[in-house]
């Protein structure tokens, strides 16, 4: 059976030939992500995070240079938090100093152990350098070791090889880890603590800093290069190791060890354990993936483009474009096409050559998805094509891939093995229960892991947050299917200071990947507001034209609070009135001046 080309793997689970096979280079975007310094990366979930932080890893930079591990211009250790078992809130019944001891000893001992479960890899390089690992272990990590608090008399200190030399400083790292797990274990458990904590404490600027600075002098390593440590998934540490980790940020050791940490938009703080923020550009860079991908569409257009023709060539020997995989309902084409030469013939103007293309361009869709409401039609309007599956999947990669691999199966079940495209109406079929899924199935998982405590007119944050989706999604339906001059909206601007439960409210629409945020300037000309943008892959959902982004609307905060309690009725009081700013000065959503540089 042919393999699925679009199918979606953990990059754990990804080798380096394969990773190095279907990775786009997406590093012209997002340049700050390899270079030297302390980095965030912020994207929802499926966005490429991962990838990119695989990609970055030693084996699949030898296939990319080509070169000896020595050679490499970075050496990148991968650090994933989201499976830990290193967050104990508990501890803060310590009420002491304590509890951020014992959380840095934590994340320490756990980075440390991952960083040199990494390195373990590479047994050949390790196994050359037997000697200097001996004389490393000895001189450099018992003696930190031992600092720390460990007791060191029970280890060996020599070995017939490198490999055997790693595995021993994995065994006492291990050691050092779970002996702390063990006391904090007992303070939950509220067992018989009354004897002190005797063991072992490490912290980043007295261990783990000097261990991986010495470990790069090693003859395998990269010579007078920096360590990556890629830190994935950092929303899931606690509110204390948020500020542990930003203190080491501020310790601004980037040149010889760099952290590079990604998030879903549900990192818990930037202050340090002294209360102190860490700042852009002073401390570290910061790369927002949404942002920079919804406001530039020729890039990602690009870069999707790239990734299938990557899969199509490397799974089914398949030559073909991307457009020709996935091929739009012609027939719909065809109509939408006729009423755009009729509005043509409508508005043709000698004096104005521009307003007939500019209405059949504005009009077409939507009068064709009018017509469809009024005769009340069986057909539905097609989201087929690759120009719409790219621009539905509202620059998170894996929202192309997912449906994509459900494409290509459901065509594998119909016993059809010899697949060169996918035909219109499974793409379709697929695409519109994909955006359903979204907003159904995909938000019951967030309202499981939301707060379900409900305020006093009885509505949790999860109900807020799909009412506040359904508003803004019946709303800019209501405009598609008016007779405004501009009907492809899918931004609302908000002109004022939210009130704390609705920017609550927002926050979590983009962490959980319904709406991006950037900004758009005010109606005066004298500073900015924040634009929130519903995500495309919602369009088909609320059936909307996901590609023609042109306008967005001014919105009180009050107005759209409106929504987080009866989104009908803000539909019904906000789409009459409503004024679109459609003038040339205007941004769309893939014009957004915020983006990162």
């Amino acid at each position: 059976m042919k393999k699925n080309p679009f199918e979606v793997n953990t990059p754990e689970g990804i080798s380096a030939q394969d990773a190095y096979d279907l990775f786009v280079d997406v590093f012209s975007d997002f340049y700050q992500v390899p270079r030297i310094g302390h980095t965030f990366l912020n994207g929802s979930r499926g966005s490429g995070k991962s990838m990119m932080f695989r990609y970055m890893m030693p084996d699949c930079q030898i296939l990319k240079g080509k070169k000896a591990l020595k050679e490499l211009d970075y050496f990148a250790l991968y650090v994933p938090i989201k499976l830990t078992d290193i967050n104990y809130p508990e501890l803060e019944k310590l009420k002491t100093n304590a509890v951020t001891y014992f959380n840095e000893h934590l994340l320490t001992s756990y980075i440390a152990i991952k960083c040199f479960s990494d390195i373990l890899k590479y047994k050949e390089e390790l196994n050359s350098s037997v000697d200097s690992l001996n004389q490393y272990f000895k001189e450099v990590f018992l003696w930190r070791v031992e600092i720390s608090g460990h007791d060191i008399s029970k280890y060996n200190t020599h070995f017939n090889d490198g490999v055997s030399c790693v595995q021993e400083i994995i065994k006492i790292l291990d050691m050092m880890f779970i002996e702390c797990k063990k006391y904090c274990r007992d303070i939950i458990c509220e067992r018989d603590i009354a004897t002190s904590y005797n063991k072992s404490l490490s912290t980043y600027i007295d261990f783990l800093y000097p261990v991986l600075l010495e470990l790069k002098q090693l003859p395998f390593m990269p010579i007078e290069k920096p360590i990556y440590i890629l830190i994935d998934d950092a929303g899931y540490l606690n509110k204390i190791q948020t500020e542990i980790l930003n203190t080491w940020v501020s310790y601004r050791t980037s040149q010889e060890v760099s952290l590079k940490i990604s998030t879903q938009f549900d990192y818990k703080s930037f202050r340090t354990v002294t209360n102190k923020t860490i700042d852009v550009p002073h401390d570290y860079s910061q790369v927002d993936i949404n942002s920079i991908y919804t406001s530039n569409k020729d890039n990602y257009y690009s870069r999707i483009d790239d990734i299938v023709q990557r899969r199509l060539k490397k799974y089914l020997e398949l030559n073909i474009t991307s457009y020709d995989f996935f091929p739009p309902y012609q027939k719909q084409l065809n109509a939408i096409e006729k009423i755009a030469t009729e509005l043509k013939a409508k508005y043709h103007d000698p004096e104005k050559p521009y307003t007939a293309s500019d209405a059949a361009r504005r009009y077409a869709s939507s009068e064709f998805l009018k017509d469809l409401i009024k005769r009340r039609s069986s057909t539905n309007f097609s989201y087929a094509g690759f120009d719409n599956l790219v621009a539905i999947s509202s620059g998170i990669v894996r929202h192309f891939l997912e449906p994509a691999s459900k494409m290509f199966a459901k065509m594998l079940a119909q016993g059809i093995t010899e697949i060169t495209s996918i035909p219109p109406t499974v793409q379709d079929e697929v695409i519109q229960d994909f955006s359903e899924s979204f907003l159904s199935s995909e938000f019951n998982k967030i309202r499981d892991s939301l707060d379900k405590v409900v305020s006093e007119d009885r509505l949790s944050k999860a109900d807020k947050l799909h009412n506040l989706i359904t508003g803004l999604g019946g709303l800019f339906h209501s405009i598609f299917v008016s007779d405004k001059s501009e009907r492809v909206v899918f931004s609302v601007a908000v002109t004022d200071i939210p009130s704390e439960e609705l920017k609550e409210i927002l926050h979590l629409a983009v962490q959980y990947g319904y709406l991006h945020q950037s900004s758009i300037r005010n109606k005066q000309g004298t500073g900015k507001c924040v634009l929130y943008v519903l995500s495309r892959t919602l369009a088909p959902y609320f059936k909307i034209e996901p590609k023609g982004f042109k306008g967005y609307q001014f919105m009180n905060s009050e107005t759209l609070r409106i929504s987080l309690y009866d989104p009908q009725k803000f539909i019904k009081m906000v789409a009459p009135s409503i004024d679109i700013a459609n003038n040339y000065e205007q941004l769309s959503i893939f014009q957004d001046e915020n983006r990162q540089e």
